[in-house]
């Protein structure tokens, strides 16, 4: 009888291991979406809460090319990024609310840590891309980005 309430207990406890496992995946893979900009396509993660904000790229080892990171605000402002627990250089491109770069700090490194960097005007949206990619794909000031 012990035995069969183990196992019971076992199958419950890989049965919910799985459940979530594969509820977290499709939460993952619901935030990633694909972006226009200047004519090129990025794969970006969505980051449109507070906790995926916070997160953003720390911690991780790389950025691969063709991919971002798209913050997604509540409302527009002059949004403070910094480089904490940053293992590579990046571009921050900062969109406004119509959908157009206003300003890009290129190149920015771990060891500006812990400088603030912000746009020159409210944003909506900010995008973190490879270092170079800006340079690279021709994006500058006014460029229209198509979600």
């Amino acid at each position: 009888m012990k035995k069969l309430f183990l196992l019971i207990l076992g199958l419950i406890f890989v049965l919910g291991s799985v459940f979530i496992f594969l509820t977290r995946t499709s939460e993952i893979e619901k935030k990633i979406k694909i972006i226009q900009i200047n004519g090129t396509v990025v794969e970006v993660e969505i980051a449109d809460t507070l906790d995926l904000r916070e997160k953003g790229l720390s911690d991780r080892i790389s950025l691969k090319q063709g991919k971002g990171i798209l913050f997604v605000f509540d409302t527009s402002a002059q949004y403070g990024f910094w480089m904490k627990d940053m293992n590579f250089p990046i571009d921050i491109v900062w969109i406004d609310e119509k959908f157009n770069v206003v300003d890009i700090d290129k190149g920015v490194s771990p060891e500006t840590f812990p400088q603030v960097f912000r746009p020159d005007q409210e944003v909506k949206y900010v995008l973190e891309l490879p270092a170079g990619y800006t340079n690279q794909h021709l994006i500058d000031i006014g460029t229209m980005v198509q979600f």
